[in-house]
């Protein structure tokens, strides 16, 4: 090996007998760094462009790499740029990646997380882009959430990931439970009825409900500001069934009765006879600590003398063997009392005539 050589001529200084590694300058305020024939770096008075991957290794914690901007002005900083200059871009084309690399306790190199870039729509002056993050999980890199032109979705994979917000006060203000598809607010627990927690609710899909808990609280609060009118809404595929609605210092809970809904509509049948089989009993709670005596019916009684007052079948248990109690309206009883009243008064009259 000659050792190095000077061409001043090329401006070119040569470290190798083939003169495939040099230095040169054939352009004013440019230099060229070759390797092997290769162009590895591109320096001039503004920039420099590498062609190839860049390493930079560091044998301790201190910072691998700072850029640094020494403009004054306030909206000037140091700037990293990933550029993808491509002579055909693409919608769905990857602009840059950025990985989080380190070893396994197998000594193997394992991406631990990514942030990456891509174009989702290039048209000229409509062009939107999306932001993926991701970290591994069970030896899998997982796209964990992605920023996009019109949202930001979390567990785009249904990687069941669950997505928690927490408060000063309450570590699942908001949770999202992924696995179980439910959403919670104010705790993580799916059986807000059954909890001693303080205020929270859960909307599990395909549950069928919101369940809301409050200890010592109230647990919904509705107001209707300023104006009097319907408060709640109660609606079946759509329709309006009932409303909770608010006038003056009252509240009402109305429910349909409109006669255009109904048909078959007789106003010729015995009421009387009916109310007398109904039970009105007198009878204690079982959960109730004062042992007060009550006024009212046994569900399974009542129905047999109007269906449509009841829910629930007789000795009903739930899924966990506990009890599923048959429910009353004794709205439904009302129609029943005011029509026996009726016909007593007709009696009455017809009496007092003889």
């Amino acid at each position: 090996m000659a050792g190095i050589q000077i061409d001043g001529v090329n401006n070119k200084i040569d470290f190798d007998d083939d003169a495939d590694t040099s230095i040169s300058s054939a352009t004013d305020d440019t230099l060229v760094v070759e390797v092997g024939g290769n162009t590895l770096a591109t320096v001039t008075a503004t920039s420099v462009t590498i062609n190839d991957g860049v390493v930079i290794t560091t044998a301790d914690n201190t910072d691998t790499l700072t850029l640094t901007s020494t403009d004054a002005d306030a909206g000037n900083g140091p700037n990293l740029r990933l550029y993808r200059n491509s002579g055909s871009p693409a919608n769905s084309d990857l602009l840059g990646n950025i990985e989080f690399e380190g070893k396994n306790n197998n000594s193997e190199d394992v991406v631990y997380g990514a942030i990456e870039a891509q174009i989702s729509d290039l048209s000229d002056g409509a062009e939107h882009g999306s932001v993926f993050f991701k970290s591994i999980i069970s030896g899998t890199l997982q796209e964990r959430f992605r920023l996009n032109d019109t949202s930001v979705v979390f567990n785009e994979g249904s990687i069941d990931s669950d997505f928690r917000v927490e408060s000063d006060d309450v570590t699942h203000m908001l949770f999202v439970d992924a696995g179980n598809d439910a959403v919670c607010i104010g705790n993580s627990d799916l059986n807000p009825s059954t909890s001693s927690t303080a205020t929270h609710a859960v909307f599990k899909n395909g549950g069928s409900k919101l369940e809301i808990s409050a200890s010592n609280n109230t647990s919904l609060a509705v107001n209707r500001v300023n104006s009097e009118g319907t408060a709640v809404e109660l609606r079946q595929a759509g329709g309006l069934r009932g409303s909770i609605s608010v006038a003056g210092a009252t509240a009402a809970f109305n429910t349909s009765s409109d006669y255009r809904l109904k048909e078959n509509v007789s106003y010729d049948w015995d009421a009387t006879t009916r109310l007398k089989q109904l039970k009105p009993a007198r009878f204690k709670w079982i959960s109730d600590d004062t042992n007060t005596l009550v006024d009212g019916f046994l569900a399974h009684e009542a129905k047999t003398v109007v269906p449509e007052s009841v829910i629930g079948e007789k000795d009903a248990v739930d899924e966990n063997g506990d009890v599923d109690p048959q429910q009353i309206d004794q709205s439904k009883l009302v129609p029943l009392l005011v029509k026996t009243v009726q016909e007593l008064e007709a009696r009455i009259k017809t009496l007092e005539d003889a």
